[in-house]
């Protein structure tokens, strides 16, 4: 168990109380507006998506080490008294359990692809941002820097390549100025793309053009720029009105990192952390 004033972690879960809680929602709220401010609508996705969509996005030959899916009880052939017991225990058992048709996303944007399945882009691009809940089965959980349960906030640009690019720039442009506000100390960093299978030859591709970066403080990643180039378009069918597939990209910021970041960088006060986000809100509005 891991306890900073205000944060409670446990098992890879976190409770924040009033004060963490509050400068959360200052760091949502400047992201918010940025992406409001650029153009991007509003997007509210399932927590749960069919472990079916998530199987055509490569999703469980990239990483199965990370999947958690949702199962529901099985009273039917487990019977109520074995139920009971095994709650007692803690944990249910196999034979307890449905089959599980649907799963936790590990990132937030898969909901926006899915939600786009089939449909064609208008002929200026989209520009989506919203706020998800991500999960992830990792090898082991440290505060707030590793967790199984997180907060993503995503801006996910659909469109030609010209314009998951800009959005890439923009973004970019953001991140900077948002660092440089408040005063963390931020270095970028080129990372590989979970998206790509290890096999598609889209690895290779990705080593000679790094298609994700990262920013990174004092060895943790707090935000990345991603470019998936064409993946989802083609494995969603999401089409450009000139026709072929559209590209796509997207920003993310782990919130709960950003506030291990904050936190560590002002000594632990959140008053100053939060004093030097409502700053950059101003600055930046």
């Amino acid at each position: 168990m891991s306890v900073r004033t205000g944060v409670r972690v446990s098992g890879g879960l976190v409770a924040l109380e009033e004060e963490p809680t509050r400068l959360a929602e200052a760091l949502d709220r400047v992201c918010t507006r940025w992406a409001r401010g650029s153009g991007a609508v509003a997007l509210t996705v399932p927590p749960l998506l069919p472990v079916s969509d998530l199987a055509a996005l490569d999703v469980y030959r990239n990483f199965p080490h990370l999947a958690l899916v949702s199962s529901a009880l099985d009273v039917a052939v487990a019977g109520a008294d074995q139920i009971e017991q095994e709650a007692a225990s803690g944990e249910f058992g196999p034979d307890a359990l449905a089959a599980a048709g649907l799963a936790l996303p590990s990132s937030a944007c898969y909901g926006v692809y899915l939600h786009y399945l089939g449909r064609q882009v208008p002929e200026g691009g989209e520009l989506v941002s919203l706020l998800g809940q991500c999960f992830r089965n990792e090898d082991h959980f440290d505060g707030l820097r590793r967790l199984k349960a997180f907060r993503m906030r995503e801006v996910v640009a659909l469109g030609t390549p010209e314009q998951a690019q800009a959005h890439l720039d923009h973004s970019e442009r953001f991140l900077n100025m948002l660092a440089g506000e408040i005063g963390l100390p931020l270095h970028r960093r080129a990372a590989s793309d979970p998206f790509y299978d290890q096999s598609d030859e889209r690895v290779i591709f990705q080593q000679l053009v790094p298609v994700k970066h990262e920013y990174v403080y004092q060895g943790m990643a707090i935000a990345s720029v991603n470019s998936h180039h064409k993946f989802f378009g083609e494995r969603c069918s999401i089409s450009l009105t000139g026709g072929g597939p559209a590209s796509t990209s997207c920003v993310g910021f782990g919130i709960e990192r950003w506030l291990h970041a904050l936190a560590d960088h002002f000594g632990g006060d959140w008053d100053r952390a939060q004093d030097a986000v409502e700053k950059a809100e101003k600055s930046l509005a």
